[in-house]
């Protein structure tokens, strides 16, 4: 079982579903998100042998709700997760049961909406929620207004969709997120966390790749009739690696060298890390390394991560970006009558 209550309440993790807490018959908990994995995930297992007769007997069936805590020193306790049981997993000579909950974007990813909109990508985001019954918490403003024909779109295609196109005036990366259990909210992505990241203190193990494979480094602009009217480039990567190309056809109502320069792909730089679970550390945010032996030092982006919480260790894994980047999502090609 994990060690759930550590140093009295200066440390604990705490999991309940529909109420009842159920901290001490839970073995391995893993906490986990991915910038575009779109709904976080929790799994979870607790004991279970029909041969123990004093072991309590605990019924949890799909759509229950879990409520997962944390607290660390001298900060408040945080709700970290709260969502529906999705999944149960058991095998008749296991001695555990294991359950996936997801939280509450998973309705926003999973339902389709057919709307016309003609609105800021944060009125969009309100008003999906409203519709599908999604308690609704903030967005990040961008004063952007979005024309947007969404017929029978994934909910959560129409809210990146809107916010890329925001993105695409002002630079911006944007991801959306739950936040106090179960409001909706869209932040504004690569912000620092706050964690920091050492070798020999909290950060047990780093690595470091590139790539060229994905590279882009020149895109042709053409007319609906396909011919060349002008190009965007990365000189020095032409010049450097050779020339990758795309084609860019233009469209009406979007800028050609914004929507054209949204192609261009540089090399592409990635690390991973394990170290002492902070968990602040998320993905959508942004955090500190210093680990010289790769090079990975200074502010990178976390693209993924998860948090382990088992027998009273508490380790994460992290996948992180040189870049910051956001799940994008293309407009339907209509235009307004």
């Amino acid at each position: 079982m994990i060690d759930w209550y550590i140093g009295g309440a200066t440390k604990y993790k705490k999991l309940v579903v529909n109420n009842r807490d159920l901290s001490q018959l839970v073995g391995t908990v893993t906490w986990s998100g991915d910038s575009k994995q779109v709904a976080r995930k929790l799994t979870f297992t607790v004991a279970s042998r029909a041969s123990d007769r004093f072991l309590p007997k605990v019924p949890i069936r799909e759509g229950d709700q879990v409520v997962f805590s944390y607290k660390d020193k001298s900060a408040p306790e945080r709700v970290l997760f709260g969502g529906p049981v999705l999944d149960i997993d058991k095998a008749a000579s296991g001695n555990s049961i294991t359950y996936t909950a997801l939280d509450l974007l998973f309705y926003i990813n999973g339902s389709d909406i057919s709307h016309v909109f003609d609105d800021t990508p944060e009125a969009i985001t309100a008003w999906v929620c409203s519709h599908l019954g999604v308690p609704f918490g903030s967005a990040a403003p961008t004063g952007v207004r979005v024309y947007m024909p969404c017929l029978g779109k994934r909910a959560y295609e129409a809210i990146m969709a809107a916010y890329t196109a925001a993105s695409r005036q002002n630079g911006k990366k944007y991801m959306p997120m739950m936040r106090d259990v179960n409001k909706v909210c869209v932040i504004e992505k690569g912000v620092l966390c706050g964690a920091v990241l050492e070798g020999g203190y909290n950060l047990t193990e780093a690595s470091y790749k590139t790539s060229l494979q994905n590279m882009v480094n020149r895109v042709v602009i053409t007319n609906k009739e396909g011919t060349e009217v002008g190009a965007v480039e990365d000189a020095d990567a032409r010049k450097k690696y050779g020339t990758i190309q795309r084609i860019y056809q233009q469209q009406d109502g979007k800028n050609d060298a914004t929507e054209a320069k949204a192609l261009l792909q540089a090399i592409e730089q990635s690390g991973a890390v394990t170290a002492m679970s902070d968990v602040r550390a998320i993905s959508g945010y942004g955090i500190i390394v210093q680990e010289p032996v790769t090079g990975l030092y200074g502010k990178f982006y976390i693209e993924s991560d998860t948090h382990t919480f088992s027998d009273g260790k508490d380790e994460m894994q992290l996948t992180l970006a040189f870049s910051n980047m956001m799940d994008e999502k293309e407009i339907d090609k209509e235009t307004k009558a």
